[in-house]
């Protein structure tokens, strides 16, 4: 069994995502849907609360100064260390990740008395291209090149858990502080253009043996990768959760 193996790992989405001056909503948009804190099926209202925001997330929503995140624009993911099996230097770079917006609300809840905000989200496919700079080895082959990348992940079923505080923004708002995201993976396809230089046997094989041990991938990286997107929808949902007043949509 393979195991895991610390890698350093940053994430900087291109989460100039709203501009901080953006003032707070000061009525109740469309888009946004209320319920009541003391409703019996109160988790039940908050997941089709949130999961009606997400076409308007996609499109953007320019009143509070957050712009469209389908697709998704991430500026780097950079690799810096690791060792045993997973052993690699660079990272990607200009990735472009569509199928966000197709996301669906499994369960929601939230507590306000422990502070505790909680989503199971299901995203049927995200398709990932992006520029890679990667030198190292993976599962113990070697791995050199730089060049385009292109990945397809099927099936992400994601939980992510929060912790927040509320702050007047000026208004009563949401502040998230904490953020823990995990994931699975139904299945992964990836292709690496320009490996070895350009040696296309070696290219063809190593591209064969990533997909062939896909979920051995993403085992040695799956970790590092959540406190990526950790750092990423951290400030995405601030940038969402500041804007609205409580008092607009949890009555």
């Amino acid at each position: 069994m393979i195991t895991k193996y610390l890698l350093s790992f940053l994430a900087v989405a291109n989460v100039a995502l709203c501009n901080k001056d953006a003032p707070q909503l000061q009525e109740r948009p469309e888009w946004l849907l209320t319920c009541n804190r003391m409703d019996p099926n109160a988790d039940n209202c908050f997941k089709k609360l949130f999961e009606h925001t997400f076409p308007y997330l996609a499109k953007g929503i320019p009143e509070i100064g957050v712009p469209h995140f389908e697709p998704l624009h991430i500026d780097k993911v950079s690799v810096s260390r690791g060792s045993g099996s997973l052993n690699l230097q660079g990272g990607f770079q200009n990735l472009i990740v569509h199928g966000p917006s197709n996301t669906t609300v499994r369960r929601a809840n939230l507590d306000m008395e422990k502070k505790v905000l909680e989503f199971d989200l299901d995203i049927p496919r995200l398709r990932i291209n992006a520029q890679y700079n990667l030198k190292g080895q993976i599962l113990l082959l070697p791995i050199v090149g730089s060049g385009d990348v292109a990945m397809t992940l099927k099936n992400v079923k994601t939980r992510v858990v929060t912790k927040f505080t509320l702050q007047n923004l000026p208004e009563e708002a949401i502040h998230i502080d904490e953020m823990r995201v995990t994931f699975i993976v139904g299945g992964l396809r990836i292709h690496l253009d320009n490996l070895f230089n350009g040696n296309k046997v070696l290219s063809a094989s190593l591209n064969m043996f990533l997909n062939q041990n896909a979920h051995d991938v993403l085992a040695e990286l799956k970790t590092d990768l959540e406190h990526g997107l950790e750092a990423i929808f951290t400030v995405l949902w601030n940038k969402l959760f500041n804007k609205m007043p409580l008092k607009l949509w949890l009555l």
